[in-house]
C-alpha cells in the first residue's frame, strides 16, 4: 500500500516540479498579455499654448489647452493574441471648451510585444493607414533600447531613443525620446496677408513638429508619463514659417499619473506571482512531495501482514 501511495505523491511532486519550470517561460508569455477589457483616459496640459483662432483669424497667446486621449480595447474585433484599440483624442481651448482639434485612431496591437499588426481595419481619422512599431504602450519587458514609434499625426513610425531611467513617483521608469522633424501634413485656405501674400486668398502648407517624450514602466510596459513638444505652422511657397496655427507643451497632469502607477503596480504584481512567487512555492510543494513520495516507495517493501509470524507455545 505504501508504494502505491508513494508512486501517486512521487507523480504528483514531478509534475508540481515540472509546472514550476513552465510556470514563469511557457505560462506566463500566455498569461501575461494586454487585457482586452483595458480603458483609458489621458489628460495632457498646458498653460502657455499659442493657438490660431479661426474665428477671428488672430494668433492668441498663453492660451490653457487640455487634451483628453481616450483608449479603450474594442473585444469583439480583438483575438486571442491581438488586441484591437480604438483611440480619440480631443484638443481643447480650457476657457471656454472649444475644441481645437479631433483625431481617432483604430488599430490592433500584438498582446505581449506591443507592436502594431497589418489589417484588423486600421484607420487614422477614418482612413485606412498601416500602422508600424508602438503605440499606446511598451512591450512587456521593455528594454533600454531604440524602438519604432508611430505618429499618427505625420501616419509615419519613428525612432524612440533610451536616455535614462527615472524615478515616477516610486516606479523605476524608462524615459525615451523621439523626434519629429518638419512634416508637411496638409494645406490650409486663409487669407493671404496671413501668411505674407499680396493674393487675397492662399492655399498655404501646413507642417508639424514634435519632440515626444514617455516615461515607460519596463515590467508592465504602461506609459506613466508622456509630454509632447507641438507645433503647427503654415508656410508661404518659399518654405518660411509665417504663421503659427499651434504650439504648445503637453504634459500629463498629475492625475493621470498617479493612474498610470496605480495600473503599472497592479500589473506588476500579476506579473510577480506568475513568474516569481507561484513558481517558487509550486517547486517547493514539488520537491517536498517528491521527497515523500520516494520515502513511502522505499519504505513500502518493509515489514507487513505477510511477515507475521504466529508465536511458538
Amino acid at each position: 500500500m505504501r508504494r502505491v501511495v508513494g508512486a501517486v505523491v512521487l507523480a504528483l511532486g514531478t509534475f508540481l516540479v515540472v509546472a514550476a519550470v513552465l510556470l514563469p517561460t511557457y505560462v506566463a508569455s500566455n498569461l501575461v498579455k494586454t487585457p482586452l477589457d483595458q480603458y483609458t483616459i489621458s489628460v495632457a496640459t498646458s498653460d502657455s499654448a499659442t493657438v490660431f483662432d479661426v474665428s477671428t483669424l488672430t494668433v492668441q497667446q498663453n492660451v490653457p489647452v487640455e487634451a483628453t486621449r481616450t483608449v479603450r480595447a474594442n473585444p469583439e474585433e480583438s483575438t486571442d493574441d491581438v488586441v484591437v484599440f480604438d483611440a480619440f483624442l480631443v484638443v481643447e481651448d480650457a476657457r471656454n471648451d472649444k475644441q481645437i482639434t479631433f483625431s481617432s485612431d483604430h488599430v490592433g496591437l500584438d498582446r505581449r510585444s506591443a507592436e502594431a499588426q497589418k489589417g484588423f481595419d486600421a484607420t487614422v481619422d477614418d482612413e485606412p493607414t498601416d500602422h508600424e512599431g508602438l503605440i499606446y504602450k511598451w512591450p512587456f519587458g521593455a528594454e533600454k533600447k531604440t524602438y519604432k514609434y508611430f505618429d499618427t499625426t505625420t501616419r509615419k513610425a519613428y525612432d524612440a531613443e533610451y536616455v535614462s531611467t527615472e524615478d515616477i513617483n516610486g516606479l523605476e521608469a524608462y524615459k525615451y525620446e523621439m523626434e519629429i522633424p518638419a512634416t508637411k501634413i496638409g494645406e490650409l485656405a486663409v487669407p493671404g496677408e496671413l501668411v505674407g501674400s499680396t493674393e487675397p486668398d492662399v492655399t498655404a502648407d501646413r507642417y508639424y513638429t514634435n519632440v515626444r517624450t514617455v516615461w515607460v514602466e519596463p515590467k508592465s510596459g504602461v506609459v506613466l508619463k508622456g509630454q509632447e513638444q507641438q507645433k503647427q505652422t503654415l508656410r508661404d511657397a518659399s518654405g518660411a514659417d509665417k504663421l503659427t496655427l499651434f504650439e504648445a507643451t503637453l504634459t500629463f497632469d498629475e492625475q493621470t499619473i498617479n493612474e498610470a502607477v496605480d495600473t503599472a503596480e497592479d500589473a506588476i504584481s500579476q506579473i510577480t506571482l506568475v513568474r516569481t512567487v507561484a513558481p517558487l512555492v509550486i517547486g517547493v510543494l514539488g520537491v517536498i512531495l517528491i521527497v515523500v513520495g520516494l520515502f513511502l516507495a522505499l519504505r513500502g517493501g518493509g515489514r507487513n501482514e505477510s511477515s507475521y509470524r504466529p508465536a511458538k507455545s
